[in-house]
């Protein structure tokens, strides 16, 4: 955990705001809007500021949600077997996001759901978490993230968490995200590079005469790639790479 804990912060760090850039009356605004809306009446909603690295509201049920019998609000405190997975979870979600090589407007469209056990007053049951993007800065910084949780539907064991990485524009998905926790290591720098070509519409002959090699050397490759992502063919390799940011968009 102190490991994920240090390369949260990183993350967290990575991002360079200008107090000027931040306008308090957006935040105020969707403060009114989330805490006026019926459709999130019966939701643990909450706003997270990722320049203060605090939370900048949370519902009345939120707090409803997470209290212990007493009525005492304790926060959000995930299940001791779920707690490592979500972490890493979310630290991953945060890599795939802030270390895009190519950051722009459209990762407002991605939404990371997950489903893992929280302990709702005074016992562990499933929530569905759902976590998007509700504003960036200027400079394309991540500045208020939006988490919408509801308690799940299924609450019968096995207790397996989950969790999805959707492009909302497109209904594509990637999961599981912890799987690319360590994105380096999923595609050597040889096959990223090659799957770039792919995904430029390269040849494997044109692919092996521009890096050197054999079209064997190149096929390998491809395979390797295809076996690495679990998919069946080069296209599904490519949008599978593209979600969580192995291939630059």
């Amino acid at each position: 955990m102190e490991v994920l804990q240090k390369q949260y912060a990183e993350l967290l760090a990575s991002q360079r705001f200008r107090e000027e850039d931040l306008d308090p009356a957006v935040l105020a605004r969707h403060i009114a809007a989330l805490s006026t809306s019926p459709l999130l009446a019966g939701s643990a909603v909450s706003i997270f500021d990722l320049h203060r690295c605090e939370h900048a509201y949370e519902s009345e049920f939120h707090r409803a949600l997470f209290s212990d019998p007493q009525g005492v609000y304790t926060g959000v405190q995930i299940h001791p077997d779920d707690l490592l997975p979500v972490a890493k979870n979310g630290v991953a979600g945060m890599r795939h996001v802030f270390l895009r090589k190519r950051p722009d407007d459209s990762i407002r469209h991605f939404k990371l759901i997950r489903e893992y056990r929280a302990l709702v007053r005074g016992a562990y049951k499933r929530v569905t978490e759902e976590f998007q993007i509700l504003e960036m800065d200027r400079a394309g910084n991540v500045w208020l993230a939006l988490s919408i949780v509801n308690l799940s539907a299924n609450q019968q064991p096995p207790y397996k968490l989950t969790s999805q990485l959707i492009d909302t524009r497109t209904g594509d998905s990637f999961s599981p995200l912890d799987d690319l926790f360590d994105r380096e290591d999923i595609l050597t720098p040889r096959e990223r590079e090659i799957l770039q070509r792919i995904a430029q519409g390269c040849p494997s002959k044109e692919i092996a005469d521009e890096l050197h090699i054999s079209i064997h050397t190149v096929n390998t490759h491809r395979q390797r790639i295809l076996a690495k992502l679990g998919v069946d063919n080069s296209l599904e390799a490519v949008k599978y790479a593209w979600i969580p940011g192995i291939l630059d968009a």
